[in-house]
This record gives structure tokens, sequence and C-alpha cells, in this order.
């Protein structure tokens, strides 16, 4: 073999195995998943049509799955707020921010109107010192409901701002459906909910996004 047979060869075979280690890197999808990264990738995207997509078939499934309940979730965060991160929750970013999914019932103690950040304080009582607030909008910080879905990744878009999108409009499209439950609540009522919210500093209230609301008993009934 000649020397100019001999480097073509190995030139080609240098060829193959870097074919062969990007291969190694794909990832295979469904036509289906194909064509929801390519939507989420196209300069037409609209925030609030992926969501309405989404909310029902993929959200709530999620967040159901991912719900703690409330005291055993809230000790584990007191006792080791990284270790619980770590086992109950998740970050969307290197050095995020934990986000946990919480479910929980207790006794409507307080509704605070008093601003469009209108919230429903919970209380879940069995020793649990945390307070929990639900944050019942139309002024709501933060983004915790993206941040608790793990199929949901900034890489996956095509810019901060369709990211910053759908934070927003599955925030707006929780409280929407929730929104006759929310109006209807009263001190004393006795309500379950689940929703995700952001690790708060030590002592300070939980700010919980709800998903979902039930009223399971109204102020004054017996028990």
């Amino acid at each position: 073999m000649t020397r100019m047979g001999l480097v073509q060869r190995r030139a080609l075979f240098a060829i193959l195995l870097s074919c062969a280690a990007a291969l190694a890197g794909c990832k295979v999808v469904t036509i289906e998943q194909d064509q929801a990264i390519r939507a989420k990738r196209s300069l037409d995207f609209d925030a609030d049509t992926y969501v309405s997509r989404i909310w029902t078939a993929q959200a709530l499934p999620e967040l159901q799955h991912r719900a703690a309940p409330a005291r055993e979730l809230f000790a584990a965060i007191d006792a080791d707020p990284e270790g619980a991160g770590a086992r109950l929750g998740r970050r969307s970013s290197e050095g995020g921010a934990w986000t946990f999914v919480v479910r929980g019932e207790g006794v409507v103690a307080a509704i605070d109107d008093s601003s469009r950040r209108r919230t429903v304080e919970v209380a879940l009582g069995d020793g649990v010192s945390r307070a929990v607030k639900l944050e019942a909008g139309p002024v709501v910080v933060g983004t915790t409901v993206r941040d608790a879905l793990p199929f949901i990744a900034f890489d996956d878009f095509s810019d901060q701002l369709a990211y910053a999108d759908v934070g927003r409009a599955l925030t707006t499209t929780a409280l929407a459906r929730l929104k006759p439950a929310l109006d209807g609540v009263r001190p004393g009522d006795r309500v379950r909910f689940l929703g995700a919210f952001h690790l708060p500093a030590a002592g300070q209230p939980v700010f919980v996004t709800p998903v979902s609301i039930e009223k399971v008993a109204s102020a004054g009934a017996a028990p």
C-alpha cells in the first residue's frame, strides 16, 4: 500500500470515529417530541398556546406526582434545607433556588387582599411551624410552577424571553383555573391544596403558587 493510500485510510478511519462519537451523544426522540421541541424553538412561539397544550396532559400529572406532604416536607427543610432540596426539590439552573411541590390541608387563617398580591394564609396545624400563604393573584412573584417542572428547560427555548413567557403563562393558567375556588374561600374554611414554592429563608412564610385547591369544609361546619 502506498503512503498516500495509508494516509487516506487513516483519515477515513478518523472521520468514522468522529461520526460514531457524535451519534453516541444523540438522543432518540419520537415524532411528537421532535414536533414539541421545534414548536418551542419557533420564531412565532406562543407561550399561552404551548401551556394550554401541556397543562392537563403533562404539567398537572407531573406536579401531582412530585408533591410531598406538607408536614414531612417542612420538617425536612427545617432540619436540612440543602438535603431536603436534593431529595425532594429541584433546581431549574445551577445555583438557583430550590423549588418544591407540596400538598397539604388546613384551615384558612386569614385573607390579605390589601394589594394586588392577594394571599390566602392556611394554618396546617400538626406542629407545622411554617406559615403557608397561597398566592391568589392577580400579581404573583416568581416562576415556581415552571421551575418545578423537569421537562421545561431554558435550552429548549429560543431565548430568555420565550422561557420567561412560559413561566408567566403557567402561573396565569393555574390561577385562572383556580380563581372561582380562591375567591370562594373564607376564614375558617378547611381547604386542601397543591402547589409549588421556592425555598424561603429560615422562619419566613412559604408563598405557594397553587395549582389545585378544594374546600373540604366551610367555616363553622361540624367536624
